[in-house]
C-alpha cells in the first residue's frame, strides 16, 4: 500500500512570509511509517513551482491512496483544487481528505465534490490506518469509525473514533519526510533558527466562534513536558533550530505540563527562545511560573483578549473581562515579556466606539497588535447563528482568514468594518515608539518584529508589494474546464 499525503499550495501572508509544514501530516506520516506503510509527504507550498511540481508528483507517484489536508476554512479552495487535480492526474487513486474544514463541512462537501471518495472526521492516525488496513484486505473501509463517504448519493458519517488518550504514544513528527531546508521555512526576520511546533490538540473551552473546539470535540490533550523537550532537542541538534513558536490554541492549558516542561528544559541545558498563545486565565494561574519561563527563554505571549466589551465577550462565550486582561498584561510586563494583543472586531454588537475603546486599552501596553475581523467559521455555533439571521455577506471561503470582512454589524457594513481595521492597524504601527523601536529598542526581539512591520508598510507605501516567488493560481483549464468552487 503506497500513500501520498499532500498539503496543497497556499499563499503566504506578505507581512510575515513564513510557512510551517502541516503538523497533522507530519504526525500522520510518522504514525503510518511506524506501522509499515510506504508514505510520501508533499508540502506543496515549499515547492519551487507549487502547482506544476505538485502535478508532476501526483502523476508519477502511483499512489494507491492520496490524502489531502485542509487545516483551516480559508485554505479550502486550494484543497478542493488539489482534489480535482488528483482525480484528473491519478484517476485510479483513492482520494481521502481530512482536517477541520472537511470534518465540519463533511456532508456538504461530499454532496458537492464528486471527485472526493472519503473524509476522515477528526483525529486521523488510527482512523486512516484502519482504513488502509481494510483496503488491503479488499474492503472499502465503510465500517471504519471516523469515516465519511457517499453511498449511492446518501452521505454516511460513521461515528467518531475516541481520541487518542496519550499523545506521548505517537512517534516524533516525520520531519525526515520533508526537506527542512526549503526556502519557505525561512522565517524572515528570524532566519533559519526559527520553527513552529504543535505539542497539544484541542481546547476545553467552548468559545462560540472556534472551529478547533468543534473539531477536537471540546477536549484538550498534550504531550508531556519531557516529550516536548525531546522534540526541541531533536530539532536543535538535527536542524539548528533555537527559536520556537508553539502553534496551538493554548500551550499552557495544563499547569502540571508547564512545570514538567520547565524542569526538563532546565535540565537539558538547551539555550533557546520561544513564545506561545495563552488564555488570560492561564497567565493569572501561573503567575509564579512566569519568571522561570522568562529565564528559560520565553520572550513573548500572544494573549487572547478579543474584546473588552461585556456584551461582545458574552456573545463569543469568553469567560473573561477587561479587568482580568489587565492583570494578565501586568504580569507579563512586570516580567519583561512582550505582549502580543490579539483582538477581534466585527461582532454584531461592535461599533466604531467599541473598537476605539479596545484599541485605547491595548495601544500603550502591548508590544504587538493582531487585529482580526470576527469570522463565522462553518460548523461553529457562531456560524449557525449568523447564517440563521442572514448576517453573512461573503461566501468565498478563501476569505475566511480573519482579515477579510464577512459580516455586517448592527451599525456598520462589512466594508466599514474592514476600513476601520485598516485605519487602526495603521494608527498602531505608526506610533513613534514602534517606528523608532525598529532601530533603537534595546530588546532584540522588538527590533526584529518592528522591522518586519516597517518593511511591510514601506512596500505598500511605495506600491511595490511583495509577491510570493513562483506562486501562480491554478487555471480552470487544468481541470478540463471545471473550475472548482
Amino acid at each position: 500500500m503506497k500513500v501520498l499525503l499532500i498539503d496543497p499550495p497556499h499563499k503566504l501572508f506578505p507581512g510575515l512570509r513564513m510557512w510551517t509544514p502541516s503538523f497533522g501530516l507530519l504526525w500522520l506520516g510518522a504514525y503510518l511509517k511506524r506501522e509499515g506503510i510506504e508514505v510520501q509527504i508533499v508540502d506543496a507550498t515549499a515547492l519551487p513551482a507549487p502547482w506544476r511540481d505538485l502535478g508532476n508528483t501526483i502523476s508519477t507517484s502511483k499512489a494507491d491512496v492520496i490524502g489531502i489536508t485542509c487545516s483551516a476554512t480559508c485554505l479550502s479552495p486550494e484543497a478542493i483544487q488539489t482534489i480535482c487535480l488528483c482525480k484528473k492526474l491519478s484517476p485510479n487513486s483513492i482520494l481521502v481528505a481530512g482536517g477541520s474544514h472537511f470534518t465540519l463541512m463533511a456532508e456538504t462537501i461530499l454532496q458537492e465534490l464528486k471527485e472526493l471518495d472519503y473524509i476522515i472526521l477528526g483525529e486521523g492516525e488510527i482512523a486512516f490506518y484502519q482504513f488502509l488496513q481494510d483496503l488491503s484486505r479488499g474492503g472499502k473501509g465503510k465500517g471504519v469509525k471516523s469515516l465519511a463517504y457517499s453511498d449511492n448519493g446518501k452521505i454516511i458519517l460513521n461515528g467518531r473514533q475516541p481520541p487518542i488518550p496519550n499523545l506521548d504514544s505517537l512517534p516524533l513528527p516525520a520531519y525526515h519526510l520533508i526537506d527542512m531546508e526549503k526556502e519557505a521555512y525561512y522565517w524572515h526576520g528570524m532566519g533559519r533558527r526559527a520553527f513552529g511546533l504543535s505539542t497539544s490538540r484541542g481546547c476545553g473551552d467552548r468559545c462560540a466562534y472556534c472551529s478547533e473546539t468543534r473539531f477536537w470535540e471540546g477536549v484538550w490533550r498534550g504531550r508531556s513536558g519531557k516529550k516536548i523537550v525531546e522534540e526541541i532537542s531533536y530539532l536543535h541538534h538535527q536542524y539548528g533550530k533555537t527559536l520556537f513558536v508553539f502553534n496551538e490554541n493554548t500551550f499552557n492549558w495544563s499547569r502540571r505540563r508547564v512545570e514538567e516542561f520547565l524542569e526538563e528544559l532546565g535540565k537539558s541545558g538547551l539555550r533557546i527562545h520561544f513564545w506561545f498563545q495563552s488564555r488570560i486565565k492561564d497567565i493569572l494561574r501561573d503567575e509564579d511560573l512566569i519568571p522561570e519561563m522568562r529565564r528559560l527563554g520565553l520572550y513573548e505571549v500572544m494573549l487572547g483578549i478579543e474584546s473588552i466589551q461585556p456584551d461582545v465577550l458574552n456573545r463569543y462565550e469568553k469567560k473573561q473581562s477587561r479587568e482580568l486582561a489587565q492583570k494578565a498584561i501586568d504580569i507579563l510586563r512586570k516580567n519583561k515579556i512582550m505582549v502580543m494583543a490579539n483582538i477581534m472586531f466585527g461582532d454584531w454588537n461592535d461599533s466604531e466606539e467599541t473598537l476605539k475603546k479596545v484599541f485605547q486599552f491595548v495601544k500603550a501596553q502591548s508590544d504587538f497588535l493582531v487585529l482580526t475581523l470576527t469570522t463565522p467559521l462553518p460548523g461553529t455555533k457562531y456560524f449557525k447563528e449568523a447564517e440563521r439571521l442572514g448576517r453573512i455577506r461573503e461566501r468565498d471561503f478563501g476569505k475566511y482568514d480573519f482579515m477579510h470582512p464577512v459580516m455586517d454589524t448592527k451599525s456598520l457594513s462589512a466594508e466599514e468594518v474592514h476600513h476601520l481595521q485598516q485605519v487602526y492597524l495603521k494608527k498602531y504601527y505608526t506610533q513613534p515608539r514602534i517606528l523608532l523601536g525598529a532601530f533603537l529598542n534595546p530588546n532584540p526581539f522588538k527590533r526584529m518584529a518592528y522591522r518586519l512591520i516597517l518593511r511591510y508598510v514601506w512596500e505598500n507605501a511605495t506600491k511595490r508589494p511583495w509577491k510570493q516567488p513562483n506562486f501562480n493560481e491554478l487555471k480552470s483549464s487544468e481541470f478540463g474546464g471545471r473550475s472548482p468552487e
